[in-house]
């Protein structure tokens, strides 16, 4: 058997007698945090707005995702009734459930608040520690789900994220850092998910994105979930922007890329590709043809070449073009010797698919030494396991060249090399150390920009970006938002798919009539300072990514990483500190579990009132809804009573988790 709640959205007026009466009947005390509360919702334009109430407790889930966190096994669910019930008494008690220090954090510090460095660290503020606990419990499935409330494309980000959260792990204070980037590959990689259900439309306006890459397409999965429709114009014929047409496939294969934009796609998100809009005057267009806002996400697909000579000899290559090339199954004709400009993980893409591409020479050349080059570690250990040398250090005169074809370049050595704000290099030349480099093609990877230019209606930044408001990301027009790296400059992925949904935010703002300018939530900061971690924690060995042999990939585009098998993802999953704690809390789906602030705060929530449901009487909520709004009983007595509605405004039935909850939606 299971006891559930019913509640008549229609009838429901926020007048909060459930919340009041709950709070005293628990005796809780004053303050925010309150086992059931009352969350308003108005969806529309202004005047004609559809305002709702939704009940948001505890709703006794069939497969409680919080029970199986828990590191002391406080949170079970009774057999007789469903009901899911906490035991303060073994709360955070023999196991560490957080370990940020309350004394150094000081005023400023709220447990069921504070956030895990890594969560803090993270752009789009994954709930790093709780996906990763559901990983260590086996809990892969939930993994996924909780990843995907945030997280457009997990199985990208699983492979090419720059994952600053591994740079703020506390685990690196014992030995080194969990490998989130990888964990979230895993289960990316094996859970076996069926697609979602199109969102139907609830919102009165439609949305046009400009750019099918990561920064549009979380705007739209974000823009698509709040009930906007949602249609991307790509100007290229595959779906991704440089996600498609810039990695290689043996760090980012086609097949693996293309699960997350079908579960975009089948949320109800339309992409057309092929299909350009020109800037200068389609923006206009769009906004006649009915829709509300837009978003401009173009990307940065521009390479760009050094003003030196012989640039124009044939044989030197822009890097974004070599590569768009070569992923869009172009005959590419490369030659034996390669040189690629360039130090950051564009030029290793680059390097690494020169190789694949037959040639037998390739070295990769680059301002900076080798300690201080961009690429990632992994990126360039694997190039050089593939024959690739890297020639640090390096400055350039000259495109050598015979009959019009590349045959070398010149350079000088320099002693060091720093950027200006500008980002101009500034460098000091070794006297005498002028060379040759024998090449017949040099392929630049030396920075991209947007593939625009300066107009009457567009403005560009001295960067090459488009100017627009850089805290709403609106652009000179009303309705019209500018995100990603067209915006910023070139950044991560992660950072891209953070400005797709920050603009996605002040898009949703705008349609509602709201303002823009919002004053941001103060977030007290978490490093590894504030700390405690256990004196008896014992070292543990990171999991190794395994790799296919340099021999088995030189010659093909095989994925190079192999993924972690159940039981590496497991034990590295199992390594996690858990800084912050609250697990329960983070996994929850609809926010149940609270902590107030006391000595050692304990997790709180909706229990069914089951004193008084021991003794036949109803929820001290349902009996005080003098509105007649809530009702409660077994699921199968409120599905013949009132139907088998699971969905309302608001809410989101999640078929992993199965709340016991019964609607009439408004």
């Amino acid at each position: 058997m299971q006891v559930g709640f019913y509640f008549n959205q229609t009838r429901c007026t926020g007048c909060n007698a459930c919340r009041v009466a709950c709070k005293d009947w628990h005796d809780q005390p004053s303050g925010p945090a309150s086992w059931m509360r009352i969350n308003y919702k108005e969806e529309g334009p202004f005047p004609n707005i559809c305002a709702s109430y939704l009940i948001s407790n505890c709703y006794h889930c069939e497969e409680p995702v919080c029970s199986f966190v828990c590191p002391n096994e406080a949170i079970t669910k009774r057999e007789n009734d469903g009901i899911v019930v906490v035991d303060e008494e073994k709360c955070r008690e023999d196991v560490p459930c957080g370990i940020i220090s309350k004394e150094k954090m000081g005023a400023n510090y709220s447990y069921g608040d504070s956030q895990a460095p890594c969560q803090t660290a993270c752009p789009v503020n994954l709930r790093i520690p709780a996906y990763t606990a559901l990983i260590a419990k086996g809990k892969f499935k939930e993994s996924l789900d909780l990843i995907r409330q945030r997280m457009p494309l997990p199985s990208v980000c699983g492979r090419v994220c720059l994952h600053p959260c591994e740079e703020v792990c506390a685990r690196k204070e014992v030995d080194q850092a969990i490998a989130i980037e990888a964990l979230k590959r895993f289960v990316s990689d094996n859970v076996s998910e069926e697609l979602p259900n199109p969102i139907k439309q609830t919102q009165s306006d439609k949305t046009a994105i400009i750019g099918a890459g990561p920064a549009g397409l979380a705007a739209a999965y974000d823009l698509i979930r709040m009930g906007y429709g949602v249609t991307i114009f790509e100007a290229l014929p595959t779906v991704g922007g440089m996600l498609s047409v810039g990695i290689p496939d043996h760090r980012l294969p086609r097949e693996v890329f293309q699960k997350d934009i079908d579960y975009i796609k089948a949320l109800g998100v339309e992409i057309k590709t092929n299909t350009t809009i020109d800037l200068e005057n389609g923006l206009d267009d769009l906004l006649k043809q009915g829709y509300g806002a837009v978003l401009i996400a173009i990307g940065t697909h521009r390479g760009m070449k050094l003003e030196i000579p012989g640039v124009e000899f044939e044989g030197a290559l822009v890097g974004t073009s070599f590569m768009r090339d070569v992923n869009l199954g172009k005959d590419v004709k490369i030659g034996n010797k390669v040189i690629v400009i360039g130090g950051g993980n564009v030029a290793m893409d680059c390097a690494r698919t020169a190789r694949r591409l037959g040639a037998a020479e390739v070295s990769v050349s680059c301002l900076e030494s080798c300690d201080d080059m961009p690429a990632t570690a992994s990126e360039v250990e694997q190039a050089r396991e593939e024959g690739i040398q890297i020639h640090d250090s390096h400055t350039f005169t000259h495109i050598e060249g015979e009959n019009g074809k590349v045959s070398g370049i010149g350079c000088l050595d320099i002693t060091s090399c720093t950027f200006n704000e500008e980002g101009q290099p500034q460098f000091d030349v070794v006297d005498g150390k002028k060379h040759i480099l024998e090449a017949d093609t040099v392929i630049f990877a030396i920075g991209q920009r947007p593939d625009i230019s300066n107009s009457n209606k567009i403005k560009l930044s001295s960067k090459g970006t488009i100017e627009a408001d850089l805290e709403t990301q609106l652009f000179n027009k009303e309705g019209i938002f500018v995100a990603g790296d067209c915006f910023s400059g070139v950044a991560s992925i992660i950072d891209a798919i953070a400005s797709g949904q920050n603009a996605a935010s002040h898009m949703h703002r705008f349609l509602q009539g709201d303002v823009l300018r919002k004053k941001p939530i103060p977030v007290s900061v978490v490093t590894e300072k504030e700390i405690d971690i256990p004196s008896d924690t014992v070292k543990i060995e990171r999991q190794p990514m395994p790799n296919l042999p340099a021999a088995e990939r030189i010659s093909n585009f095989k994925e190079v990483a192999m993924g972690y098998s159940e039981e590496a993802a497991i034990a590295e999953a199992e390594r996690c500190l858990n800084c912050a704690g609250h697990l329960c809390k983070d996994v929850c789906p609809y926010s149940a579990p609270q902590f107030v602030e006391t000595e050692k705060a304990k997790m709180q929530k909706c229990n069914f009132c089951v004193d008084r449901h021991e003794e036949g009487k109803l929820p001290i909520c349902v009996e005080s809804c003098y509105a007649r709004a809530l009702d409660s009983g077994t699921l199968e007595e409120l599905k013949a009573k009132y139907g088998d509605i699971q969905t309302a405004s608001g809410f989101v039935y999640s078929e992993k988790h199965k709340p016991a909850v019964i609607f009439k939606p408004k």
